[in-house]
């Protein structure tokens, strides 16, 4: 079981305003942890997967994931992912607004759906309430929190009278096995990675495993891990000074002449020229 980090809520917003909100592009891989305050995200751009108390979820543009106080969550983005949070308590709510709380959070022992999907019509007027938060809660302008708050509230209720056309995402079992293989490939990016071995952690059979991969992650098995093993790469060329070499084993292409040329197509050049723009850009 992977160790759990947990966010307090206490610690990060910087107002007195019981409320966060963040528009960020994605890392590679967030690890699995948990909030002790509700926090939606919404996906505004790019694809990838998300896992909410395990369960994974294909990641697109207009998914806007409902991730309830002590649930846990991890994500992987693709390049190009783009997407905004936000995190509250119920401090933020007067008395009469805890119903608006509740339709975020399990206190009754709903089975709260793990996402909604809203279409292009929707889209653009949730990004909107985001980005007008957004810049409210982050302006020195008069009364700026007030009408934070107002704005907060009034993105809420939009997304609760609108969420009937975007129907709840709940777990299925074959997302909850996909989850456990998810979390595997990225724990073991250093090892070789088999679709049998992969399968036989999911409990379905090779060939119903890979097509099942596909149609709920959007590419192969070995397209996807692939991927990560690129994105794991790019990552420690920024943020480590392991040589090539060495991340060629530590992210499993093992041969350092077969990593720099599945890098340089990937990214259109070469691991040892990614780190020196790198570091002219820094």
């Amino acid at each position: 079981m992977p160790d759990i980090f947990e966010f307090k809520f206490e610690e990060l917003f910087n107002t007195p305003l019981p409320l966060v909100v963040q528009k960020r592009k994605t890392p590679y891989y967030q690890k699995i942890h948990l909030h002790n305050a509700v926090e939606l995200v919404y996906i505004r751009h790019g694809a990838g997967w998300c896992a909410v108390n395990g369960t994974i979820h294909p990641m697109f543009t207009g998914d806007l994931y409902v991730i309830p106080v002590g649930a846990t969550h991890e994500y992987y983005g693709d390049t190009g992912l783009s997407y905004a949070n936000c995190l509250f308590d119920a401090a933020i709510f007067h008395a009469d607004e805890m119903e608006l709380f509740d339709f975020f959070n399990i206190r009754d022992g709903r089975d709260l759906p793990d996402k909604y999907t809203f279409g292009p019509d929707l889209q653009q007027k949730i990004a909107s309430g985001f980005d007008e938060l957004y810049e409210e809660l982050n302006s020195t302008k008069p009364f700026h929190l007030q009408r934070s708050r107002s704005i907060f509230i009034d993105l809420l209720i939009f997304i609760v009278r609108h969420a009937t056309l975007a129907p709840g995402i709940r777990a299925s079992h074959a997302q909850k096995q996909l989850g456990r293989v998810l979390s595997y490939i990225n724990d073991n990016l250093d090892k070789k990675l088999s679709l049998a071995a992969l399968a036989e952690l999911s409990g379905y059979a090779p060939d119903y495993f890979g097509k099942l991969f596909r149609r709920e992650i959007g590419c192969a098995v070995a397209g996807y891990i692939s991927k990560c093993r690129l994105e794991r790469a790019a990552y420690e060329l920024e943020h480590t000074a392991f040589t090539i070499d060495e991340i060629a084993v530590r992210t499993g292409f093992f041969d350092a002449s077969y990593f720099i040329k599945v890098f340089k197509k990937h990214f259109d050049m070469t691991p040892l020229a990614f780190r020196s723009r790198l570091k002219r850009q820094g």
